[in-house]
């Protein structure tokens, strides 16, 4: 697209595609849309954003006014009875954009009442990206088969990344410290948007905004804050269990996409790409040689779209595709 074309559209023009587009993908035959989605959301880097930005506040918003659309992303594996009551679910999602398009907030709902309390523990299902608000205000968006345990008390907030990846968008309150603990990582937070990653014994903290302090309790960084490392916005940080804290790294944009239900990848191994697919999909990709698995790979997918991306690339690197018996998905050198 031109530079006048894109000057023409307007971030409100885009917005109003990007809600039609998540209406869209959580209709119980969105998944038939998604290669198309797919092709909206990396035309224009705005599209990303704004999509983005439209999610982080549909869940919970969706949600609290416990209408058909909010319930809907819980019921995907379910058929509707009768495609009017479909069409009754998209009008409750037209009715909520005006909701979410004017800002109004969550307590309007009553949904955040002073009898609400914060759940022990949430949890998201394979394939599933789950976004709670806490009774602080803080907003936790889950990625797919993640849990987190959460102990706010009245001197501290305090949570626990179990397994999986999280977003935190931390509401301020000087009075009660927010801290994340994952694996062997302590990370102190004061006001600030940053993920967490737990898998196996890594843990990745990136940071979004504000600033956050990183202790390796795993490594004997434990006290003070002398012994922590201080992240910037943009910056990536790795913490290995009975491994000293490296370098803080410069935090691609591909690697913040995650909520928005796209995974976006550059210059990595295709063994990399095909895991972290795997993790959304009950059907698994399998490379069938460790060649492939070296095989470099740029680009943008739905994360529960397996056959999709197997497609994809197959044709990019010229594989053969197959199935096992299980269904699963095998990638091979072309005979």
């Amino acid at each position: 697209m031109s530079e006048a074309g894109r000057e023409a559209r307007t971030d409100e023009i885009v917005r109003a595609e990007a809600i039609a587009w998540l209406t869209r993908l959580r209709s119980p035959d969105g998944a038939e849309d998604h290669e198309t989605f797919q092709d909206w959301y990396a035309a224009d880097p705005r599209h990303a954003d704004i999509y983005d930005d439209v999610l982080g506040t549909w869940d919970s918003t969706a949600l609290a006014a416990r209408t058909p659309a909010g319930e809907m992303p819980r019921r995907l594996d379910s058929k509707p009875d009768t495609r009017p009551r479909f069409r009754m679910a998209v009008a409750a999602v037209a009715a909520l954009v005006l909701v979410v398009l004017s800002g109004v907030g969550l307590h309007r709902f009553g949904a955040f009442g002073p009898g609400r309390t914060d759940p022990a523990e949430v949890a998201s299902r394979t394939g599933e990206i789950r976004t709670v608000t806490l009774t602080d205000g803080t907003r936790v968006t889950l990625d797919t088969n993640s849990a987190l345990a959460i102990a706010y008390t009245a001197g501290e907030r305090r949570l626990t990344l179990e397994h999986g990846r999280a977003r935190f968008d931390v509401a301020h309150d000087p009075a009660r410290p927010f801290v994340v603990t994952a694996g062997g990582g302590m990370i102190i937070a004061h006001g600030t948007i940053f993920d967490v990653d737990l898998q196996q014994h890594r843990v990745t903290v990136s940071l979004l905004r504000g600033s956050v302090e990183v202790r390796n309790e795993a490594a004997g960084q434990v006290g003070t804050a002398r012994t922590g490392r201080l992240l910037k916005p943009g910056q990536r940080l790795e913490l290995e269990q009975r491994a000293p804290t490296g370098s803080p790294v410069a935090l691609r944009a591909s690697e913040t996409r995650w909520p928005s239900g796209m995974l976006s990848f550059e210059d990595a191994p295709l063994a990399e790409v095909v895991a972290a697919a795997n993790r959304y999909n009950s059907v698994q990709i399998i490379l069938a040689d460790p060649g492939v698995g070296a095989l470099r790979f740029t680009g943008t997918f739905a994360a529960r779209d397996a056959q999709g991306l197997t497609r994809m690339l197959s044709a990019t690197f010229n594989l053969d595709l197959s199935h096992d018996d299980h269904g699963n998905l095998i990638l091979a050198p072309r005979r």
